[in-house]
């Protein structure tokens, strides 16, 4: 006979399972010593149970489960940020160092080893620019005209210069470009040079131009230098290179007798004598040449010479 018990008796479970039962849910004094410990003079927050939250839980000593996962992602994301940042710096400062010029090495394109004396020049003016200017001395701040300018202030034989990395951090190769003259004029023993773009130099380093400015002015030594002006010597480059651009040869210069404002040149393979002023275009007056010259050989005219000084006339005789 099946015995009922009482609604008061209590719950359905037998007490000495659920005896047994409390004592195993209950943790012993050793798990609990292993589960709170704390350190001395420190306040204990948080919770180690899994279904308990407190507040601040991810700030706290005791971290469930979820609170230490999130803990080491939170840790690993800024470690993998100061990684990164650490990473960038080294490579600004990697950019920074191979963009500066603390030494350099000259070279002229297409000329051997320069003379020493040479070699002192160009540094003391790239030195002296680089003085003025520290900041340009990184690579990428670098003005090259104003650079240019510089050099040319004392070196006009320059024509450009480049400035490219070296062979190692904080080197540069300083690659300089020379004039090329294409006619010369011998004053009181020494030699100067004039280029295609009319510019005066007094350092050559290609071989000699076979054309030269003969002077018959007559004017006295000691008073060439103001025949010799860049005006004049730039003004005849300027002739000789647009001739040559328009397919005529300059075989002679020479400045007549009592001037120095004039010149006359001849063409290669002809007699006739082209007088020009050095008030009037270059430009204007090689054009006027160059006509003269196709009418004179479609007519088969040889006339001992031709004057084009005054715009819009020309005459021969």
């Amino acid at each position: 006979m099946k015995l009922r018990r009482s609604k008061g008796d209590g719950a359905d479970t037998p007490v000495r399972r659920r005896q047994q039962a409390d004592e195993q849910a209950r943790p012993s004094a050793e798990d609990l010593s292993n589960r709170y410990a704390f350190r001395r003079n420190r306040t204990l927050t948080g919770s180690s149970s899994a279904q308990v939250a407190s507040s601040n839980e991810l700030n706290a000593e005791l971290r469930s489960p979820r609170a230490h996962v999130h803990h080491l992602t939170a840790l690993r994301r800024r470690l993998l940020a100061t990684f990164a940042g650490v990473i960038l710096v080294a490579f600004g400062l990697y950019l920074l160092l191979s963009q500066l010029v603390a030494s350099a090495t000259i070279q002229m394109a297409g000329i051997g080893v320069l003379p020493g004396d040479d070699q002192a020049a160009y540094h003391k003016a790239l030195d002296s620019y680089y003085a003025a200017r520290p900041a340009e001395r990184l690579r990428f701040l670098l003005d090259e005209r104003m650079l240019l300018a510089h050099i040319q202030s004392d070196r006009p034989e320059v024509k450009s210069v480049y400035v490219e990395p070296g062979e190692g951090i904080g080197e540069a190769s300083v690659r300089l470009v020379s004039r090329k003259p294409i006619a010369r004029w011998n004053l009181s023993g020494n030699n100067q040079y004039v280029d295609s773009d009319g510019v005066v130099f007094g350092r050559n380093y290609y071989n000699d131009p076979g054309l030269q400015i003969v002077d018959n002015s007559g004017i006295q030594a000691s008073s060439n230098r103001l025949v010799a002006s860049n005006r004049f010597l730039g003004f005849v480059g300027r002739v000789i290179a647009k001739s040559s651009a328009n397919g005529l040869s300059v075989e002679t210069v020479t400045i007549p007798t009592l001037t120095t404002r004039q010149i006359v040149l001849t063409l290669k393979g002809k007699t006739t004598q082209y007088k020009l002023s050095v008030d009037r275009s270059a430009g204007q007056q090689v054009e006027d040449i160059v006509h003269i010259d196709r009418y004179l050989a479609a007519k088969g005219l040889k006339p001992g010479y031709v004057d084009v000084r005054i715009s819009g006339k020309a005459f021969y005789k």
